[in-house]
């Protein structure tokens, strides 16, 4: 079959379009021919050597959407021609998170395209429960950010933060790919969504994606306008897709008794929490990752009623993968970019 894969880490380059030996899936297996493939920056970061325990001479990608073309023994032959979304996370079953409905946080578990097997192909296998049926009707494209960038918004949203009618939200890096779809999951409950941004040109499709009021700055500066705009009340939520530069600015942003749910660290690095600024005002400080099964069952619900409406920055062929990737790193694209057809 046809596959994007890399004999190297580096740049965007490295991604090149070969044949590979297609999978075989195993009796509690299925195997998906994948018609469309998100792009995910943690794909970039996988490319780049950046991810522990990561190698080369793989195929990346974990957004996959598609149909199934072949079952496993002992899965039910009727799934065949079933059009899936693919839970991303491979994880035991057996564990107390799994068997509790948490696979996200299974201690044995893998994100599939770390280890090979990932979206960037004709097909991939994947363990049948994984496989997801999506709506009828949801365009693949738009089903492929199901489960990453709307599950793991609808995740931190509505599952760490649990956010309700009349809270005051403020989302940082509100113009890429999670903060896009973290706005309109804030709106479908009727909360109030306060957009940071330090790009001028993305105010308006952040505008367009429901925010209720976008904060341009540039320095990223910008608790002292949240405070202005809320009455000096601060916000009850902020969700942070950066972190790298913005996690003091968002502390200070908060009200009493503040969630701020981390999602992101754009810069891999450490960030300086001021102990006394927590305690004075409560704030809960939480980690968010990888939607469960409920949130994403959530997603595909909210795409396809049109709650959520998926940015997508641009579509590629699979061979030009590299493209995509580079348009990821260099902040060139609004919204996700999504590969289909070769």
């Amino acid at each position: 079959m046809k596959a994007v894969t890399f004999a190297d880490f580096g740049a965007p380059s490295v991604l090149k379009e070969a044949v590979v030996e297609r999978p075989i899936p195993g009796p509690d297996d299925v195997l998906v021919r994948i018609h469309a493939a998100g792009v995910c920056y943690h794909d970039v970061l996988s490319r780049g050597g950046k991810i522990p325990g990561g190698a080369p001479n793989r195929v990346l990608g974990h957004e996959i959407a598609g149909e199934i073309a072949e079952t496993g023994e002992n899965v039910p032959a009727e799934r065949k021609g079933e059009r899936v979304v693919i839970y991303q996370r491979l994880y035991c079953g057996q564990c107390r998170y799994c068997l509790s409905g948490r696979q996200d946080l299974c201690r044995n578990s893998r994100v599939l395209g770390e280890c090979g097997g990932g979206g960037y192909a004709e097909f991939t296998c994947a363990p049948a429960r994984n496989a997801i049926r999506m709506p009828d009707g949801l365009d693949m494209k738009f089903a492929a950010l199901a489960v990453c960038p709307v599950g793991t918004s609808v995740r931190a949203t509505l599952g760490v933060a649990q956010v309700e009618p009349g809270q005051t939200v403020l989302i940082t890096g509100a113009g890429g790919g999670l903060g896009l779809h973290q706005i309109q999951v804030v709106k479908s409950v009727n909360a109030h969504a306060i957009a940071i941004t330090s790009s001028k040109e993305k105010a308006e499709i952040i505008s367009q994606a429901g925010a209720d009021e976008v904060i341009i700055s540039p320095d990223l500066k910008f608790s002292g306008e949240v405070w202005r705009r809320t009455g000096k009340q601060g916000v009850d939520v902020v969700l942070e897709n950066v972190v790298s530069n913005t996690f003091g600015e968002s502390l200070r942003s908060t009200a009493q008794n503040a969630i701020v749910v981390v999602l992101g660290n754009i810069g891999a690095k450490r960030v300086e929490i001021d102990p006394g600024l927590v305690i004075t005002r409560r704030i809960r400080i939480a980690g968010s990752g990888n939607a469960t099964y409920k949130d994403v069952k959530i997603a595909l619900h909210l795409l396809a009623t049109g709650a959520v409406r998926p940015f997508i920055g641009a579509v590629l062929p699979f061979p030009r993968v590299s493209e995509g990737h580079a348009m990821m790193e260099e902040r060139g694209v609004v919204g996700r970019v999504v590969l289909s057809g070769w």
